[in-house]
């Protein structure tokens, strides 16, 4: 059995019976094909086959990386060989190595990983941390997420403890990650009380040394983990190293970070969302969100029982409740749909857990977990935090009366002992979290719980300590007095408590529920029911059954879930599990990986997947496409040529996916002939584009979706643009076709704008998806890029006919612009589109994306010219060709990039590029201000561009700004604010000081006079404001700072020397500054003292 599930799986020790891993799948493909190719080779024919792979396409590039990570995986005497080998074609900045890590360390299986394969995981990210590749931080943050709170197993303690030597051995880059320290702390304080037997004792150890360490020298970045820092460090104060930090935290928090204010300040703080979510497994919350998202209240008790028995039955893992309770209360919250569904809600979860605890330990800290928001709750807080204690008390007061006891005594109680200085802080919070629950309608009255027979005296005196302005016996609330029965999982969605209007796509992650329900005949129906279904309730039925769903046990007629009986296959199996990917995704939303990090990275892989999401909707797209055809009275007119070309559409479609060439090449033949035939009819006749776009646009869409990897959107030479040989090209589609079409009408004005409308039609009807529009407009300007390269080779004129095709896509794109419905004006609309498309253009075809980049800022400069967004992805696609045109374009004029919003787009998000990137922003930056005096000046005294230069000077923008500033004379207001870009103490070995003397020493031999000016105005102005008590002395010290390193120097010109007047006007400035300058700048000689004559001597 070993040796079959080895050869199925080298990263997974999987059982026979289990599925194989799809990302498994994929990274053994690559390397079988890499071992297959590298066979027999030599070191240096590896490499160079490597490299030549990497450099064709993505796709390619994706699998070299595929085939390299798996041979680091799985063969760990070549690890480094193969990380080595991953180093030497990297072209994203190791990007496709993290996001194939995450995906593997997030995957639920994690727990099947062979322990070689997780060793080489634990190496690899080492590698990664030195590198201090960017991202590097998430793959700890998933890592800390499969650590698993009251698990002792040996996994889960190597987990711990590999995480710990981790993050102890790149402390210096650990420091520079607030989101893995936050993270860290709060996981391991949470994990700290599990490892108190003798033989962790040693663990436990390092790990409290570790954290209190990190506690103490980063406070500031555990702050935003918010208040339940101080709930897990409540539990912790027990143990005698953390009793010191308690102590200091309560009574002398300036000891652990000058900038603390307090305790109290944390304790107002909710805790993020990704903080409780961090303390669930992706398995464990895959399980749960099963449950809260899928089963109804019938269902649900059996797959409680056996999510119960997997992860919290033992007595380590008792404190796991905590964790899970948090998760449910704070860390997710329930849809529109779901609430107004017969999905369990929350607090019939929460309180089938609660009853299943013994230990009063962990019941108290549940219950903390369940009402610790309320007691810190403000009238700016979500609803939802509340909502579970509140409802769970109210269904349970009639017949589960000490539930709604216990909670009530234990909201009292904190409110009172949890936090003293805080007491009349948080009993105003719990009483406005109760008027928060009213005015929303979550309860209509505390009047039936206060009044409820089985409600104890205790019970009511809490409750008119929190609750006095509440319990108001009005006739209203008399008549509203009847205690809400259990839920009934037989009744309909409409009677549950929380009736609400549905809201399309909404959810508690972005709004609070719309409790209220203020039509009057809804509650006479909900009080109808209700009615009812009171006196339907028994006396002596089973108070469970009504609470936590245990009525299904008996009804053997339920559809159930998975049983819990079974093990291996467990709720991974279950037919109606919504697909795993889809939950974990919506998992890992909190740990801020971001869809960008976790969802595919590439156009390829978003469209394939998009592709999939989309089949049935396509198919019924065409069903009712066909009865279009049928009823409406122009279609007659194509003959059978609309279903010849739907018909070869698909069968082209079907051949790519089974790899059948011949097939491919035959259908796409067929379906290009079909459609000459069409737009042949379609342009000679008056036939609406809006009719042929319905008809033909989902052919079409599909066509370019399937051919997106293979397809060559390169025409060789001008005189192959004629239909006849795209239809003989295998290489073209029907795009293509479409495209050649309106090329060769370009000049028939009445053609051109109805293929334009057609073109409109096929990218935007209302079920195609916006991935889908891009790539239409992403085909667009790969046609209209290739065009560029026939003519470039041809010697002709782009500018002569490119001006039109910008009409023509602004036509293309207005077309689908709905003032009603969008929330942009037109433009702000249209440069939005071009962006998506320019997107897509740069995934594809970086090669085409510098074709036509040029061109659309110079003849589309109201969109392109200072929007932040295009300019990064020029820099990030540019090429060096393109980098020496646009730089010569800059230079005379022809075009713009930055324009007037030079200072706003340089944003301090442009500093984190890599230093080629860098390097072709301030070129272009240089190339586009050079020569143009007030437009440096204006860019350099920008305050956020010298605070910028101040503390994150990049050493590739020094010669760019050097060649700016000798393009131009000095001035008093350049040379000051060359000046102000200097930080603090003038040292020569401060790159902005070096650029300041080299600028002076350049202008001191080719503009010596503007130079001597500008420094006389300069100075004597600042005498004049210093004279005057104005605030002006920094800069002074400045110029003196320089100009005395300056006169220092041995490479200092002798005009500086020679200026007597300028260096007396410096000195006379000196004498309002701290600044001692040289005697020499005085003007006055130096006078010799002359010997005194002894009394006694034969001197005269």
């Amino acid at each position: 059995m070993d040796s079959n599930s080895e050869a199925r799986s080298k990263l997974f020790d999987f059982d026979l019976i289990e599925a194989e891993d799809e990302l498994d799948a994929e990274l053994k493909r690559a390397y079988a094909r890499y071992s297959d190719a590298s066979k027999n080779k030599s070191e240096i024919e590896i490499h160079n086959y490597l490299q030549d792979k990497a450099s064709q396409n993505k796709k390619e590039y994706n699998d070299v990386v595929s085939a390299l990570l798996y041979g680091a995986l799985t063969e760990p005497n070549k690890t480094r060989m193969f990380f080595q080998s991953i180093s030497f074609v990297n072209r994203d900045n190791f990007a496709s190595i993290v996001t194939k890590l995450q995906f593997l360390i997030m995957s639920i299986k994690f727990q099947s990983i062979r322990q070689p394969v997780r060793d080489q995981i634990f190496w690899i990210i080492g590698e990664l941390t030195n590198l201090n590749v960017q991202n590097v931080d998430t793959l700890y943050l998933c890592l800390m997420r499969q650590i698993r709170g009251g698990d002792l197993s040996p996994f889960n303690i190597s987990l711990s403890e590999h995480v710990l030597k981790m993050l102890d051995t790149h402390k210096v880059w650990l420091g520079t990650s607030p989101r893995v320290i936050a993270t860290f702390v709060y996981t391991y304080l949470r994990i700290i009380a599990d490892h108190k037997t003798p033989q962790l004792q040693g663990l436990q150890q390092r790990e409290i040394r570790f954290v209190l360490n990190l506690m103490r020298d980063k406070w500031m970045f555990c702050v935003p983990i918010g208040r339940d820092l101080i709930r897990i460090l409540y539990d912790l104060k027990g143990i005698n190293e953390f009793k010191q930090f308690w102590d200091d935290l309560l009574n002398n928090p300036q000891s652990i970070s000058p900038r603390f204010k307090g305790i109290d300040t944390i304790l107002k703080t909710p805790t993020p969302k990704e903080f409780l979510r961090s303390r669930l497994t992706p398995d464990i919350e895959f399980k749960l969100l099963f449950i809260l998202q899928n089963l109804r209240a019938t269902q649900y008790q059996r797959n409680l029982n056996w999510f119960v028995q997997r992860f919290l039955s033992t007595p380590e893992a008792e404190h796991y409740y905590a964790d899970v309770i948090r998760y449910i209360v704070a860390g997710w919250y329930p849809s529109n749909q779901i609430l107004q569904s017969d999905i369990v809600p929350r607090y019939v979860v929460i309180g089938g857990m609660m009853r299943l605890i013994k230990n009063s330990i962990v019941l108290s800290n549940v219950k903390t977990a369940l009402i610790y928001d309320w007691l810190f709750f403000t009238a700016a807080d979500n609803i939802m935090f509340i909502e579970p204690a509140m409802l769970l008390m109210e269904r349970s007061a009639e017949r589960y009366p000490q539930i709604t006891s216990s909670i009530m005594e234990f909201l009292k109680k904190s409110a009172d002992e949890f936090f003293p200085p805080l007491k009349d802080y948080m009993a105003s919070c719990i009483t406005c979290g109760m008027r928060a629950l009213l005015s929303k309608g979550v309860i209509r009255s505390l009047m039936p719980i206060y009044q409820c027979p089985t409600t104890e005296p205790i019970t009511r005196e809490y409750m008119r300590s929190l609750f006095s302005e509440f319990l108001v016996d009005d006739k209203l609330q008399q008549q509203s007095a009847t205690i809400q029965p259990p839920i009934n999982p037989s009744d309909p969605p409409a009677i549950r408590s929380a009736p609400s209007t549905p809201k399309a796509d909404s959810s508690y992650e972005h709004e609070e529920i719309d409790y209220s329900d203020n039509q009057a005949s809804k509650k006479q129906q909900t009080a109808k029911l209700q009615s009812s279904n009171m006196t339907a309730i028994k006396e002596d039925e089973d108070v469970d059954a009504y609470l936590y769903g245990d009525s299904d046990m008996n009804n053997e007629d339920t559809d159930m879930a998975t049983p819990a009986s079974e093990d291996k296959s467990e709720l991974a199996q279950t037919p109606s599990l919504k697909n795993e990917d889809a939950i974990m995704n919506d998992a890992n939303q909190g740990l801020e990986i971001a869809h960008e990090e976790l969802e595919p990275h590439n156009l390829e892989e978003r469209i394939e997947d998009e592709g999939k999401e989309e089949d049935e909707e396509e198919e019924e797209e065409d069903a009712a496409g066909d009865d279009g055809l049928q009823s409406h009275q122009s279609y007659w007119i194509f003959g059978d040529s609309l279903k010849k070309f739907k018909n070869a559409c698909a069968d082209t479609i079907l051949a790519l996916k089974q790899n059948d060439i011949e097939r491919y090449n035959e259908q796409n033949m067929l379906s290009k002939k079909s459609l000459k035939e069409i737009m042949a009819v379609f342009l000679r006749m008056a036939i609406p584009a809006e009719t042929l776009g319905s008809a033909i646009g989902i052919s079409i869409r599909n066509s370019i979706v399937a051919n997106l990897l293979t397809h060559n959107g390169v025409f060789d030479k001008v005189s192959s643009l004629d239909d006849n040989s795209v239809i003989q090209d295998p290489n073209k589609d029907v795009f293509d076709l479409i495209m050649v079409t309106f090329w060769s009408g370009c000049s028939n004005d009445a053609s051109r704008d109805k293929i334009i409308r057609l073109f409109s039609q096929i990218a935007h009807s209302k079920k195609a998806s916006k991935t889908k529009r891009h790539l239409i407009g992403m085909r667009w300007w790969s046609f209209v890029a290739s065009q560029m390269q026939n003519d470039a080779s041809e010697s002709l004129n782009v500018s002569e006919w490119f001006p039109n095709i910008i009409n023509d896509y602004i036509a293309f794109v207005s077309h689908s612009f709905d003032a009603k419905e969008s929330t942009m004006d037109q433009n702000d609309y249209f440069k939005d589109y071009l962006k998506g498309d320019l997107q897509a253009l740069a995934e594809k075809n970086v090669i085409q994306f510098n074709h036509v980049i040029p061109l659309l800022y110079r003849y589309l400069p109201a969109v392109t010219v200072g929007d932040l967004d295009i300019l990064k992805l020029t820099i990030l696609m540019l090429l060096p060709e393109t980098l020496s045109q646009f730089a010569c374009q800059l230079h005379s004029g022809e075009l713009s990039v930055f324009g007037d919003q030079i200072v706003s787009v340089y944003d301090t998000e442009l500093l984190d590029l890599s230093s080629y990137e860098a390097t072709c922003l301030w070129q272009l930056l240089a190339a586009e201000l050079q020569g143009k005096h007030d437009g440096i000046n204006s860019f350099l005294k920008a305050s956020q561009i010298a605070h910028i230069m101040q503390t994150s000077l990049m050493f590739e923008s020094v010669p760019c700004l050097l060649s700016m500033l000798t393009s131009v004379s000095p001035s008093k207001d350049l040379i000051c604010s060359i000046l102000k870009i200097i930080p603090g103490t003038v040292k020569a070995s401060l790159p902005q000081v070096q650029l300041v003397m080299a600028s002076m020493q350049y202008w001191s031999v080719n503009a010596s006079d503007p130079l001597l000016h500008s420094i006389n105005e300069l100075a004597t102005w600042l005498t004049e404001q210093l004279e005057n008590e104005e605030p002006q002395g920094d800069l002074a010290v400045l110029l003196l700072s320089i100009m005395d390193l300056w006169w220092k120097q041995q490479a200092t010109s002798e005009w500086l020397k020679k200026q007597k007047l300028l260096l007396s006007n410096l000195y006379k400035l000196s004498s309002f500054t701290d600044h001692t300058c040289p005697k020499e700048w005085s003007g006055e000689p130096n006078r010799k003292k002359k010997r005194a004559i002894l009394p006694d001597s034969d001197e005269d």
